[in-house]
């Protein structure tokens, strides 16, 4: 080769001998980098005048075109070429016997054969340093230097799964991308993966939590759905020979959706709280299907807040179908108006309007979940489709939409007022079964769940009890009275009826979730941990309550380090967790870390002592553990 132009990075002109050929000045440069990247290709005299000359007038600008054409000849002719290519209307750059760095990149990002190559080849940013143009030369660069960058994002991915041998260049490749835009989150995703190819598992985190906190700072956005599953894929160790055949939550064989909630379109106040209900009922419908891969109603509600278009929402819930619907009072009619939406295209697929007696609200999911399962899968029965439970009385329903909202609130008195709310959706509906089963667990929960007094969790299994026996074909009946079991010590019973849960409702996230602690308790760690990612798959944007859920299974497991990573999700971590971490910290050896979790546990509760602790759904020997790891911390007997 003659000849090597450099335009990745510090702008260079090489002939083959080694010699570094003049270019004098920045609009050289400038020229002649345009020209190169486009090799071959005509480009009008008056066009590039105006160009690179913007300031000044039409005659001077072409005479400056002129000149700096016969300075870059000059260059070439050192080398004993001469690419230039002009008449009285076009200029061209043939590249015969030169060497362009950005073209070959290009090339070779386009089909990346030898992705190491390529990447050895972007050694910075094009035209690194010439800044300061006019505002349309500013505008082309910027725009080159976006599709490079692109392109080398697109190299960096494909050398994730390529020799380890190109490790290094690919490392190199993604701190410099980061460097230049530290917001591009797939170059965080690519070198998450090299890390962990490198058994650098904890800069993989690292890498997370930096990308995190930049969106948080910058943007005030969380990260994407891929960075958060490839980050619990890292946390729970799921293997890295599967991540490449892995997909966004929602893209398996099975048909992806998400509800969005319901709009009140007329803004009337009696309306507007049964929006709510109707969109969780639907999910719930949709829910029941193992057909489809429905997203918790939480995650949905969080992404809709941010953004109204449907394809970013869609990509942030990785999922393939929308649901959008809205209610509308027309005196004493409710017109319920639903439409599904391919997410990507933003297509709609289906649309329908129905008009139901206010009285009749509750039958809005029978309405909507049997065309849109119908819809997307052809094969589900119409008679599965068309079975629904015993719909509640209308005030009754709104108390326990109500009471939800209390229930595990923050304020003082949250709890004791959700127990009321459920009991006053008993004395309305006495055979409204869900409303006895969030009675039963708000009693548990305001007593302090497994430290409740022996009569308050009898009393409440007694009442959960009673709700399944009402309707077993309710699973969010069946996860309570798990839960109710738990604390109560009977860990057959709490695992049970979290099955039966997931039978009912193979999407139910919460029910998952918890199963999945259930798995860790029978010595089933590694199992447990993989049902609680898969949980946070389907609710991405899930409470915090997962990742404790998380942060025991792996404790568990005895993976101290990622239990610790998985506890720091807590943002504000009670005396509990603290004991945990404290734990964790002590099982490692991090004795200062212990002591000081175990000491801010105990300014949070005086009085904790570890003969007071209950664990009453784990074995001997893992309770043993756990109390093992708060002793070694310093916390007292």
């Amino acid at each position: 080769m003659a000849c090597r132009l450099t335009l990745l990075g510090s702008f260079s002109l090489i002939a083959g001998d080694g010699r570094q050929l003049p270019l004098p000045t920045r609009k050289d440069r400038l020229l002649l980098a345009y020209l190169a990247l486009s090799p071959g290709r005509a480009h009008q005299r008056e066009r590039l005048a105006a160009l690179l000359w913007a300031d000044r007038a039409e005659a001077q600008a072409r005479d400056s075109l002129k000149q700096s054409l016969a300075s870059i000849r000059q260059s070439f002719r050192q080398a004993g070429l001469d690419p230039i290519r002009a008449d009285r209307d076009v200029v061209a750059l043939q590249p015969d016997g030169i060497d362009i760095d950005a073209v070959t990149f290009s090339g070779l990002a386009a089909a990346p054969s030898d992705p190491g190559r390529a990447a050895a080849l972007y050694q910075g940013e094009l035209l690194d340093g010439l800044d300061g143009l006019g505002p349309e030369l500013e505008a082309w660069l910027r725009a080159e230097r976006e599709r490079l960058a692109d392109l080398a994002v697109r190299v960096l991915e494909h050398l994730t799964t390529s020799a380890d041998d190109a490790a290094d260049d690919a490392v190199r490749l993604g701190r410099q991308l980061l460097a230049r835009d530290p917001l591009r989150e797939p170059v965080y995703r690519a070198l998450m993966r090299l890390m962990v190819r490198r058994g650098e598992r904890v800069e993989a985190l690292k890498l997370y939590a930096t990308c995190r906190d930049v969106l948080r700072r910058e943007l005030d956005v969380a990260p994407d759905i891929a960075t958060e599953d490839l980050y619990r894929d890292i946390l729970t160790a799921r293997p890295v020979e599967s991540w490449h055949r892995a997909q966004p939550a929602g893209s398996s064989d099975r048909p992806s959706v998400a509800v969005l909630p319901f709009s009140n379109l007329g803004g009337d106040a009696e309306l507007s709280r049964y929006c709510e209900g109707a969109t969780e009922d639907t999910i719930t419908g949709l829910g029941r299907f193992r057909v489809l891969f429905v997203i918790d109603r939480q995650s949905s509600v969080a992404v809709a807040e941010q953004t109204a278009d449907v394809a970013e929402i869609g990509r942030r819930l990785g999922v393939t179908y929308l649901v959008q619907g809205s209610l509308q009072r027309l005196g004493e009619c409710v017109r319920i108006t639903v439409r599904l939406v391919d997410a990507r295209s933003r297509a709609q697929l289906w649309a329908d309007t129905f008009d139901l007696p206010f009285a009749q609200i509750l039958a809005i999911p029978d309405k909507v979940t049997g065309p849109i399962v119908s819809r997307l899968h052809d094969r589900i029965e119409r008679s599965v489709v068309e079975q629904c439970r015993r719909k509640p009385a209308l005030a009754a329903y709104e108390c326990v939409l109500r009471g939800v909202k209390h229930l595990r609130g923050y304020e003082a008195d949250d709890n004791k007022r959700a127990v009321e709310l459920f009991q006053q959706a008993i004395d309305l509906d006495p055979d409204y079964a869900l409303a006895r089963a969030y009675r039963a667990f708000a009693d548990v929960v305001l007593h302090g769940y497994a430290d409740a007094p022996d009569a308050v969790l009898a009393a409440a299994l007694s009442l959960a009890q009673t709700a399944v026996q009402m309707d077993d074909d309710d699973a969010r009946c069946h996860w309570l009275l798990g839960m109710i079991y738990g604390f109560s010590g009977n860990l057959k019973g709490e695992q049970r009826h979290y099955e039966r849960a997931l039978v009912l409702n193979p999407n139910d996230a919460n029910a998952m979730a918890t199963s999945g602690v259930v798995l860790a308790a029978v010595g089933r760690a590694e199992e447990g941990i993989a049902r609680i990612r898969e949980a946070m798959r389907l609710n991405p944007y899930h409470s915090e309550w997962y990742w404790m859920d998380l942060g025991i299974a792996l404790y568990a497991a005895r993976r101290y380090a990622d239990a610790i990573e998985a506890f720091g999700h807590r943002t504000q971590p009670g005396a509990w967790t603290l004991c945990r971490i404290a734990a964790c910290h002590a099982q490692i050896g991090q004795l200062e870390e212990a002591r000081a979790a175990a000491a801010e546990a105990l300014r949070q509760q005086p009085d904790f002592s570890l003969s007071k602790v209950r664990l009453p759904m784990w074995s001997a020997t893992d309770a043993q553990h756990l109390l093992e790891g708060m002793r070694r911390a310093g916390l007292p007997d």
